[in-house]
């Protein structure tokens, strides 16, 4: 049976196991500029780095979710009118930056401003879409 000090000692142990992962990781990031290997394997560091410090749960000062008052309580989270319209109106605009890339890809591709803009649309309907489905799915994967 752990006691409440080992398990502290483990909870900041990860913690402090994921600063070190996400420094090292970023030096592999910042020294493999130029390498994709090294690059990759940085970002696999860091992203690991996240993942410890969310099983260190160093935020919770006590080992009961209950003593915390972080109860878990299943809550029916839907999404707001304004995420569906965000996510309705970015259809039309991703439509567009593709369009302009096509353009320029058929008029030989000799600017590369339609690519940082069809890349950044898509970055932001990445997040806002993922955003919906998540609100969507509201946690029905987790097995509880």
């Amino acid at each position: 049976m752990i006691t409440r000090q080992n398990a502290q000692r483990r909870r900041y142990g990860l913690f402090v196991l994921a600063v070190i992962l996400l420094l090292f990781g970023g030096v592999l990031i910042y020294m493999g500029s130029h390498n994709f290997a090294i690059r990759a394997v940085g970002l696999g560091v860091v992203m690991v780095s996240v993942y410890l410090v969310q099983a260190s749960n160093v935020r919770n000062r006590s080992g009961l979710p209950e003593a915390s008052g972080e109860v878990d309580l299943p809550t029916a989270r839907t999404p707001g009118r304004l995420l569906w319209v965000v996510s309705v109106s970015l259809v039309p605009v991703v439509a567009g930056a593709w369009y302009l890339l096509h353009l320029d890809a058929v008029n030989g591709g000799q600017t590369a401003w339609p690519v940082y803009v069809f890349a950044g649309v898509a970055v932001v309907c990445a997040v806002v879409w993922g955003l919906l489905v998540a609100k969507i799915s509201g946690g029905r994967g987790t097995g509880n």
